[in-house]
């Protein structure tokens, strides 16, 4: 009876995270299931929800400079694709472009989330790509839409984003299906 509650819960544990691989062999196709557990997935989805929440703001809020930086490694690199040249910024450059883009628009609520999200990890190396939905003063309409590459660090005080690479979604740059499957 205990062996067969092991190979269950084995099963299940088996079950609950696979990739399907399809391989090609000469000119046969075969199905190969491996299996990968993100072990730290939890705390990773975590850092990355943390930092939107940090540049997050409701209305009648300030936004929260001070807390920003304590969900960054202190040489954080911020690389936009909004046109065809990378922007790079560290975070005393973000905070100033953030800060004039909120007073140009003249935004009183600003609330980006991750629509959806996928971890790789590697040691205390991990990377999630997330797409992401930003409204700027009313949460009726989505005002952008696009795709952050988050790479992160597990530090002493757990796990800080080192960089974040994004494009924005543009007519001519749709994010695909793929990066919007849950």
């Amino acid at each position: 009876m205990k062996a067969l509650f092991i190979l269950l819960a084995c099963a299940v544990i088996l079950s609950s995270c696979h990739v399907s691989v399809k391989k090609t062999i000469g000119d046969a196709d075969t199905s190969i299931t491996k299996t990968y557990t993100v072990p730290e997935d939890s705390a990773i989805t975590k850092a990355v929800q943390d930092a939107y929440m940090a540049i997050s703001f409701k209305e009648g809020e300030q936004p929260r400079y001070s807390e920003i930086p304590n969900y960054f490694i202190p040489e954080v690199q911020f690389i936009n694709f909004r046109t065809d040249t990378a922007q790079i910024f560290n975070m005393k450059q973000f905070e100033d472009l953030f800060k004039s883009f909120l007073q140009q628009t003249q935004t009183h609520m600003f609330y980006e989330e991750e629509a959806f999200g996928r971890t790789e990890q590697f040691g205390k190396v991990a990377h999630r790509i997330s797409t992401y939905v930003t409204y700027l003063n009313t949460r009726d309409k989505p005002a952008e839409r696009g795709v952050n590459s988050f790479q992160l660090i597990k530090t002493p005080k757990g796990w800080r984003v080192s960089s974040i690479i994004w494009d924005v979604e543009k007519p001519t740059l749709k994010v695909p299906d793929y990066y919007l499957k849950k």
